[in-house]
């Protein structure tokens, strides 16, 4: 009936779901090509593909919330949705940080609290305001019904979006170390965007939690825009990185197979959980800065902790204990030192002075101009330009 009064009235659309619904759109076929075409595993592409389109059924249903009002009370069981967000990115970073993770029967309890929330409004249909969940305000003139029935599933999605985004938070941090001691760039494989989006959600969702808690108050505050606004930057993200995300499992764990046992008795343990000694991970040290002055493997823009390893005939894990254990730092920044002083070499060579410092950055073994940035900016104090123009003023004075 509702629905029957929309269609017979004048098509009157809103500009706000204008934009929404043009938003809904590119998230619909984001959506698409990532199902179809888009990069990485099967499973990763699949439930990354799953987020835009529950973003695309979200921002539907902010429209008809908009433009029908008559319905209302319907649109919130597809509403009930948005309680699939964390679940859906959880599953993302664990398809792309753990290499055999699949979907087993025991995850479908991260789906539960969809079909509780959507079971609890169909019990709440229709809508009251002396119902037992509904919320009462402290101003009458501001109160409206459907928010004071809501405010429970408003609570459990705030709870959930807070929940996962710190887990998968907190799980990309242990991983940005784990690939650390794999990998000389990381630039491609770290996911800090997914970083990014669950910072966007936990920002959104506080600031939701004081606007609903101010309409309460008697405030006129529309705490939904803030999720609308988390799930426009989400889209954004996803286009801009999601849809490039490469294949990250660790493939590098293989070991040399005629690799000989190491002598565990000819000193003590360096790490009490290692079978390398201090004497063999002193000779490995020396025999590793020597590879890096005859072979400069540091200069290999894509370079692993593997490719060292097979090199030198030693396992993975001896590499990574050896540079962290006589270098103090990880492979990632060990061999990104390396560059840095590879890049200083080349700033001061007079014969190269007619390369950009862009051009010196992917000479020293950086894929990115943005990290040889970083990182010489870290370990000089400055830029790369700043560091030859100083370095040029200060032969220009010698010889003056």
């Amino acid at each position: 009936m509702a629905l029957n009064a929309f269609l017979s009235s004048p098509l009157t659309i809103q500009p706000f779901s204008l934009f929404i619904g043009a938003c809904m759109c590119f998230s619909f076929g984001l959506s698409f090509f990532l199902w179809r075409a888009g990069p990485g595993s099967a499973g990763a592409k699949n439930t990354m593909a799953l987020v835009s389109l529950l973003i695309s059924m979200l921002a539907l249903a902010v429209i008809m919330q908009a433009e029908i009002p008559a319905l209302r009370g319907q649109v919130y069981y597809l509403v009930s949705i948005q309680m699939l967000t964390g679940p859906l990115l959880y599953f993302y970073v664990l398809f792309q940080t753990r290499p055999n993770f699949t979907l087993q029967a025991t995850h479908l309890w991260h789906l539960s609290p969809l079909l509780i929330f959507t079971l609890i409004w169909h019990w709440q249909m229709p809508v009251e305001l002396n119902h037992s969940l509904a919320l009462p305000c402290f101003s009458n003139e501001l109160c409206d019904v459907y928010r004071q029935n809501r405010y429970l599933h408003k609570v459990a999605a705030w709870v959930s979006n807070l929940a996962y985004c710190f887990i998968i938070i907190g799980i990309l941090k242990s991983y940005q170390v784990q690939i650390k001691r794999r990998f000389s760039n990381i630039e491609e494989i770290n996911l800090r965007w997914v970083t990014m989006i669950c910072w966007c959600y936990i920002l959104g969702t506080l600031l939701a939690i004081l606007f609903e808690a101010g309409y309460f108050l008697g405030n006129e505050f529309n705490s939904g825009h803030m999720h609308e606004l988390a799930m426009l930057v989400t889209t954004v993200l996803i286009a801009h990185y999601g849809v490039r995300q490469v294949t990250i499992h660790a493939e590098e764990n293989e070991e040399p197979q005629n690799q000989p046992a190491a002598n565990v008795s000819s000193s003590n343990k360096k790490y009490q959980t290692s079978s390398l000694t201090e004497v063999d991970a002193a000779s490995l040290w020396q025999q590793l800065q020597q590879l890096m002055v005859t072979e400069q493997p540091y200069l290999e823009a894509g370079l692993k902790v593997s490719d060292l390893a097979k090199r030198l005939d030693v396992s993975v894990s001896h590499v990574s204990e050896t540079i962290n254990g006589h270098a103090g730092l990880s492979f990632y920044d060990f061999i990104n030192k390396q560059r840095i002083e590879a890049a200083i070499r080349i700033l001061e060579d007079p014969n190269k002075a007619h390369l950009s410092a862009t051009e010196v950055g992917f000479e020293a073994g950086f894929n990115s101009v943005s990290t040889f940035y970083s990182h010489f900016k870290n370990y000089q104090g400055c830029t790369p330009k700043q560091y030859r123009s100083n370095k040029n003023a200060a032969t220009v004075s010698l010889k003056s």
